[in-house]
This record gives structure tokens, sequence and C-alpha cells, in this order.
């Protein structure tokens, strides 16, 4: 047992996790702020007030710990330098309650790790508050869409009336010759990768349209082709077994051009969901028994590895990557550089 949490030095993984939720925050602060600036429903208002709030306190808190540990606190994605308050709205209130019920699910799963991997009994403290947090705002964002009418949920299947037990070689095939239906864990991440391609898509779309950067508005826009063709795939699979696809909502991109937000944010957004996407294709990987289902998921992770590698190398050409923590470059020192 430590005998003072104070006079143990934080773990990497500790440090990488503060890090990661200080920019991660900074970056919710900033797109919602101009969301919040724009939204018309008097219900999902609340929500976003809430959820910038506790973006806010998490800032703050970090902020803290950086104080007291003696680390540089990050700069992070100020509002006043990312944010145009100005710009009309670019995506309908709908999309709203579709990003924050994404970032709350992400929230749940990153403070979920940090917790599991955290040493000091403050840091654990601090990401199970946090985690309680995403809780609270997932079901409440949940639970506002179902009263909506705009909640998507995962399709239905028959319940099972029996134990059963697997005795052919074809229930791991799916190339060639006959294909079993699809297990329900399948079916739900094809639905789970769905609805991140068409959340995803509709952001690039909207990124597209506004970016000032030439450059970036193409690579937007070839992601909005990239999750249109892994929506076609995802499609076909669910079709075979006769699964409904999930279904979407349409007009959430506005026709401005006038950006809410730098040029900067907006690629820093996409390489979130970037990786967000490797990660979910990973590990729907791990849970797809069916052949073919698992060799769409690497193609998947390998499309997303290329385009987020693309996104990243446009980011550090045009100095925008803010380094995370690293150790030192023991052989730099040895050189005196």
């Amino acid at each position: 047992m430590d005998a003072s949490n104070q006079k143990v030095h934080l773990t990497c993984a500790e440090i990488s996790n503060l890090w990661d939720t200080y920019i991660n925050d900074s970056v919710v602060i900033s797109i919602l702020t101009h969301f919040l600036e724009r939204v018309d429903d008097l219900e999902v208002k609340p929500l976003l007030e809430f959820t910038i709030e506790v973006a806010d306190s998490h800032l703050k808190e970090i902020g803290m710990i950086y104080e007291q540990e003696g680390i540089a606190r990050p700069e992070g994605f100020p509002v006043e330098k990312h944010v145009n308050l100005s710009a009309p709205r670019l995506f309908s209130d709908i999309f709203y309650m579709e990003y924050m019920q994404h970032m709350s699910k992400f929230g749940l799963t990153s403070h979920s790790s940090a917790i599991a991997t955290s040493s000091r009994d403050d840091i654990r403290a601090l990401f199970e508050k946090f985690h309680s947090q995403a809780t609270e705002l997932n079901r409440e964002i949940t639970t506002l869409m179902k009263r909506k009418g705009v909640y998507i949920r995962p399709p239905y299947m028959n319940y099972p009336k029996k134990v059963d037990f697997v005795d052919k070689q074809y229930f791991l095939t799916g190339w060639f010759g006959k294909k079993r239906p699809l297990l329900g864990n399948e079916v739900n991440h094809l639905y789970l990768t769905s609805l991140h391609n068409e959340l995803g898509k509709s952001t690039l779309l909207g990124f597209a349209q506004v970016a000032q950067d030439h450059d970036l508005k193409t690579y937007f826009y070839s992601g909005v082709q990239l999750c249109d063709k892994i929506l076609r795939e995802t499609h076909h699979v669910l079709m075979e077994s006769n699964v409904p696809n999930s279904m979407t909502w349409d007009s959430i991109v506005s026709d401005s051009n006038d950006p809410p937000y730098s040029d900067q944010l907006m690629l820093f957004v996409v390489s979130i969901l970037s990786q967000l996407g490797v990660a979910a294709y990973g590990f729907a990987l791990s849970l797809s028994m069916r052949r073919d289902v698992g060799a769409l998921y690497s193609g998947f992770i390998l499309r997303a590895l290329t385009y987020s590698e693309d996104g990243a190398q446009m980011i550090i050409e045009r100095g925008w990557l803010e380094q995370p923590p690293m150790f030192v470059d023991r052989e730099k020192l040895i050189k005196g550089e």
C-alpha cells in the first residue's frame, strides 16, 4: 500500500490518461459551445449545458493535479481561438443529440480504461467520478432520444428457446458455400459500425463544406466516400442474413459554408473519429466468428488506419500537433543534443 498518494509519482498510464482526457474535453467544450449557440430544441439545450459544464470541471480538476505535480498544462482547443460563435448552424438538433450520445459512449470506454490502469487512489477516484458523469449523460441523452422518436435501436432477434451446441465446421466459414446466419453479437457490431459511419459521414460532409484549406476540403470529402463504402459493405452483409439496416435521419447537415470551427479543430475531431473507428473495428473483429465478417473488419481497419495516418501527416505538416507525454530520449541526452 502507498503510505501517501502525495509522495507517489504519477505513472505513464496516469499521465497519459489525464492528458488525453484534458485534450478531448477541451474539444468537447469548443464543439458543443457552437451547438449551444444554435440549438432550437429547449430539451436538448440543458444537456448541452450540462455536458459543457462537466467537461469544464474536468479541465479544472486535471489542471489542479498538473499544478500540484509540476506538469505543464496542455493548450488544448480554447473556444476563443477555435470557435466562431457568429457562424450559422452547420448541423441539426438531431445531430447534436447523436454527437453527444456518441461522445458519452467514448467517455464510458475511455474512463473505464483509465480506472483499470490507475495506481494512485486519488486518480482512480477522479476517473470513477468522470465515468459516473458519462453514465449520467448517456442515460439522459438516450432517454431524450427515445422520447423524441429518434433513438435507433439495434435489430431485434428471436429469443433462444433451448441450449444448442455447434457441430458443423460451416459455423466458421463465410467465403464459399453455405453461410450460417449472423450471430447476435455480429449483428450488433455491424449495426454499431453503421451508426459510427453515419455520424462520421455527416461530420465530414459538414466540415468539407466549411473548411478554408482546400487540401482539408479534399481530405474531408474523401472521408465521406470512405464512410459510404463501409456503409455499403456493412449493409450488404446484413441484407444477406435478412437483417434490416440501421435507420438514418436525413437533412442533418445545413447548406452553410461559413466555418463555425477552425480547420485545426475540425481536423483533430476527424482524427478522433478515425481512431475510435479503428478501436471499434478491432473489437468487432475479435468477436466475429464468421471468417468473411472478420475479413471485412480487417479491411475496415486498414482503410481507417490509412485515412487516419494521412490526417496525422496533415496535422504535423501544419504544426498543429501538440505533443503527447513522451519518455525522455536518453540517446539525445547522452549525445548532449
